[in-house]
């Protein structure tokens, strides 16, 4: 905010950006800052070995939910969007050219971007 020159790229995953850092996230899409959000959404908690998180689907079985998530999950784009953020978008961590173009228009954007990157979890994602 101080030198509006700058480029400013934030990168996270699903639990700090929708869970543990749900304020921030929404408040920015409020006021929609020139920021592009990246957030690599693999549906868990990885780091802390496979917590259920904010998207994680339906029934899925996880270390906090060995009998399956009841809770919805909510979509982070349609959040964005109703929160007042100008881009957002979904992409795939495998769709490489795809991903790159969502990047670029993401950082050309003026005001506040979001790409929510679905991605796999070799180690907890089963479902």
């Amino acid at each position: 905010m101080v030198d509006p020159s700058l480029t400013v790229v934030a990168v996270g995953g699903d639990g700090d950006g929708y869970g543990i850092g749900m304020g921030h996230f929404i408040h920015s899409c409020r006021r929609d800052l020139d920021i592009t959000y990246i957030v690599f959404n693999n549906e868990n908690y990885a780091l802390t070995t496979g917590q259920a998180s904010p998207t994680t689907p339906i029934g899925a079985v996880t270390k906090t939910t060995p009998s399956g998530n009841t809770t919805l999950p909510f979509d982070p784009v349609e959040l964005a969007k109703h929160a007042g953020c100008s881009f957002a978008t979904h992409a795939i961590d495998t769709k490489f050219a795809d991903l790159k173009e969502t990047i670029k228009a993401a950082i050309q954007h003026k005001g506040f971007s979001l790409i929510d990157v679905g991605q796999a979890c070799p180690s907890y994602k089963r479902w």
